[in-house]
């Protein structure tokens, strides 16, 4: 196949024109790259290797567009990219911008951590769902979530009661409903009853938290 026409077709966009009519359209630094001219002849392989080279330009770029929205672990920007892309050209894509210093999952999970946990209010069921799902590893996700002292967690949940459901757990009916909706946030019902009955005796009142819970594990 020989190039017939090779010109600029906007901005850095060039046009390559083959015997035959075929136009494909690449990046000024892929014809630099390549060292592509006019009259030049190239093979099938050496066409594939041309686009590819393109494609994976356009993934490094798209990868950065989406790390410059928000921060993200390599997982979860494998994921978006293969919208588009496919997977090995995502990958090779995400390993570009970790090997930048843009990705570090290690950093990122305690930092997605205390966002689920102290800004979310999730509990640690909830939040370990969620880092998985976002493409964490496991073992990661697990480690850090192991390193949150239970006295933290217990705080973050004493802060949720005192904000959402102070009055609600004077009420028989209405503390059943509050330690449900704790547990829908991810909260264990050990911890749950735990800080229901510190913050009841803080408030100086002595609920029947015990029956309720018994209760509600029946």
């Amino acid at each position: 196949m020989k190039i017939t026409e090779l010109c600029e077709y906007k901005g850095d966009t060039w046009q390559i024109e083959l015997d035959g009519g075929r136009k494909f359209y690449v990046n000024g630094s892929i014809v630099g790259e390549f060292e592509l001219e006019k009259g030049q002849t190239v093979t099938s392989a050496e066409l594939a290797e041309i686009t590819g080279a393109d494609t994976l330009r356009k993934a490094k770029k798209r990868a950065l567009y989406l790390l410059g929205e928000r921060l993200m672990c390599r997982g979860e920007l494998v994921s978006k990219l293969t919208k588009t892309y496919n997977e090995q050209v995502a990958e090779e894509a995400a390993e570009y911008v970790c090997e930048l210093g843009y990705v570090n999952d290690e950093e990122y999970a305690p930092k997605l951590a205390e966002y689920l946990i102290k800004r979310k209010r999730w509990g640690v069921r909830r939040a370990r769902y969620e880092m998985l799902r976002r493409g964490l590893d496991r073992e990661l996700v697990e480690n850090t979530l192991a390193d949150i002292p239970e006295e933290e967690l217990d705080e973050e949940l004493m802060t949720l009661i005192g904000k959402k459901y102070s009055q609600k757990v004077q009420d028989y009916d209405d503390r059943r409903r509050t330690i449900a909706a704790l547990a829908r946030r991810g909260y264990d019902f050990g911890a749950i009853k735990r800080c229901i009955d510190a913050f009841v005796e803080s408030s100086e009142d002595n609920g029947e938290f015990d029956e309720v819970y018994d209760n509600d594990e029946e």
